[in-house]
């Protein structure tokens, strides 16, 4: 793993915070997944598009995972910014797409794309494993290590 490449930022974020985030989204989109309701669907998406758009200060689901966090007492784990952006505008892509495909009647292909994003989802919250970083490493840096 000492190949991957991840983007950098000067701006820093809290590792424990972001997954925590994450992981509320996570629940989100299994209560999505067994009861077909696509406001939840909607809500995690909407918060994934202010994280990897806007800010993750901006986040409900952030805020209320800080407030968890320090209830736990957790010590903050500084990590770069952009490598929790890039991973959330692949979680925004998935959820517009569940969602677009949901309201066009194909539960199947939307219910697909929810489970294929709650599984990466579950992988950086859980296993603190970042598939964003491994895309990144051999699908966008390629393309900028040719300019």
């Amino acid at each position: 793993m000492k190949s991957i490449i991840c983007p950098i930022s000067k701006e820093k974020v809290d590792n424990n915070q972001s997954r925590a985030t994450v992981f509320i989204s996570v629940i989100f989109m299994m209560v999505f997944i067994y009861t077909k309701n696509p406001a939840l669907l909607v809500i995690a998406t909407a918060d994934t598009f202010i994280r990897a758009v806007f800010h993750p200060r901006y986040s409900p689901m952030g805020m209320i995972a800080s407030g968890i966090l320090n209830v736990l007492n957790r010590q903050v784990k500084k990590i770069d910014l952009s490598k929790k952006q890039f991973a959330s505008r692949l979680g925004m892509l998935c959820g517009v797409t569940s969602i677009l495909l949901f309201y066009l009647d194909l539960e199947l292909a939307s219910l697909t794309i929810a489970v294929f994003w709650m599984s990466l989802a579950i992988l950086d919250s859980v296993f603190d494993f970042c598939l964003g970083c491994i895309i990144y490493t051999y699908v966008v840096f390629p393309f900028y290590m040719k300019k």
